[in-house]
């Protein structure tokens, strides 16, 4: 595990060298107030967040830190599930590797966001249940309910898992001495009673959470249009030659019916079928983001060493698996290494990089506008940049968003920052100024300010000075009459 330690390590430097996301800073905001629940998402991650910046301070390491070990724990319970599963060193060794060579991993879950502790808790869950098909120990159950109640506090898509337990019990002939055990009626109690406050604060907020996340699907029909962007994102983001040798364990078992019930491998494809299959379903309707698919990646990466391993005879599939480590460990690390440098500070193309890229800078910018323009705090329209700007103005709760405010439960803001002047920070892509402007008496146009990568313009954002704000806009939002 020397190289996945030295991964760490290096992801730990890299990731402290780049502004946060947009959305990192949001749930920087969430970690400020913590509380049971957040509009968007359940809040374990910003209890991570809290934590470390409690350790490491309010700075981009602390905000990431947990996220960046959460991977190399993820890491071990991947090999730990193989070894479970297999008995065999190489194929957990591999398993463990691969995970970090799939480019969602190492570009995505490495960064403070719900889908961190969702995996690692998600991948620790399948840990303990392969130990307890192997050993057959029913307290094994406590601690399973444990890992899947919070891995519904981290993220709702953990409640998939789940559905694939219930597979697991009704098809593995291995699971049938749990069907009517009292030990597996109290794992689930222990996971609805680790979720029990989430349930709570969302009764308390008229299920706002819930509606938010489980409505996606409201109003849509059926087509394929989200189908190929899907499944051709999901193979990038997988590691193409991974996604290779995924399609080979499915098929060798397809072939093996007598071996298909009580196969290791069955017993991961029980328990991730149902998130697969709800994703496969989402996309025939919907857009699927990308990384919401991330909590069935360990067990993917495993089904790939699998198939790698058993197919090692094969000098052409032998060779393939060579290129695994060098495809996503190599150009993952190669991409971070960039931003790390101030060539990553100037990229001169347009990329989902932009996300991490200006920030500072541009909060400098208006921080700066703020104080010269004597306005008393900053209005904003925008969730990303109400983090962004509020996490780089230091010690600042002069940040405040006009809109959306329902995202705002967790904080009590100064209710006297109305009676001075704003400055109103709005994306010029946005094409709303104008009913902005209706939410305050008076306004008048300071200028546009670019967030840059280098000389290369990212976004610019027009800023005025308002006075003169509705009373209650910073409880029901900007809402002209």
């Amino acid at each position: 595990m020397f190289v996945i330690a030295a991964l760490t390590l290096f992801r730990l430097w890299a990731t402290a060298q780049f502004d946060l996301v947009p959305d990192e800073a949001y749930y920087w905001l969430w970690s400020r107030v913590p509380s049971a629940g957040y509009y968007d998402h359940p809040p374990m991650i910003a209890w991570w967040i809290w934590i470390s910046t409690h350790i490491f301070g309010s700075t981009v390491f602390g905000v990431r830190a947990l996220a960046v070990v959460s991977v190399f724990v993820t890491s071990m319970a991947v090999y730990g599930i193989a070894e479970e599963l297999f008995d065999d060193a190489r194929i957990a060794r591999m398993a463990a590797i691969w995970l970090n060579a799939m480019l969602l991993v190492g570009l995505a879950v490495i960064f403070a966001t719900p889908d961190a502790p969702s995996t690692m808790f998600w991948a620790l869950t399948l840990w303990v249940l392969a130990q307890l098909r192997r050993t057959e120990n029913p307290r094994l159950w406590l601690m399973i309910g444990l890992l899947a109640g919070l891995g519904c506090v981290s993220k709702y898509t953990n409640l998939f898992l789940g559905p694939g337990i219930l597979l697991w019990l009704v098809i593995d002939p291995k699971a049938r001495p749990w069907r009517s055990s009292p030990w597996t009626l109290l794992g689930g109690g222990v996971a609805l009673l680790a979720f029990s406050p989430v349930l709570i604060w969302n009764a308390d907020h008229g299920w706002i959470s819930f509606a938010k996340q489980f409505g996606r699907l409201a109003d849509r029909h059926a087509g394929l249009s989200f189908f190929a962007e899907f499944l051709a994102g999901q193979l990038g983001l997988l590691n193409p030659v991974i996604a290779i040798f995924v399609g080979i364990a499915i098929w060798h078992l397809s072939r093996e019916p007598r071996k298909i019930i009580s196969s290791p491998l069955t017993f991961l494809i029980l328990l991730n079928g149902p998130i697969i299959a709800y994703m496969i379903f989402h996309a025939l309707h919907d857009r699927v983001h990308a990384n919401w698919l991330a909590p069935a990646y360990p067990a993917l990466a495993i089904l790939a060493a699998a198939a790698a391993n058993r197919a090692s005879g094969v000098t052409h599939l032998r060779r393939l698996s060579y290129w695994v480590t060098p495809v996503g460990i190599g150009l993952s690390s190669l991409v971070l290494l960039c931003f790390a440098t101030p060539f990553g500070k100037h990229f001169p193309w347009g990329s989902p990089a932009d996300n991490v890229l200006g920030w500072r800078e541009f909060s400098a910018q208006i921080e700066d506008t703020r104080q010269r323009s004597g306005a008393g705090w900053i209005a904003t329209t925008d969730y990303g940049l109400t983090g962004e700007l509020a996490f780089e103005i230091k010690g600042s709760r002069l940040v405040q968003q006009i809109v959306d405010r329902q995202r705002f439960f967790f904080e009590t803001p100064d209710a006297s920052l109305i009676e001075k002047p704003a400055l109103l920070v709005v994306r010029a892509s946005e094409n709303r100024l104008e009913h902005y402007m209706n939410c305050f008496q008076s306004s008048a146009s300071v200028g546009i300010l670019n967030r840059q990568a280098g000389k290369r313009i990212i976004e610019s954002y027009v800023v005025l000075k308002v006075d003169g704000a509705q009373k209650d806009i910073l409880s029901n939002g900007c809402n002209p009459t």
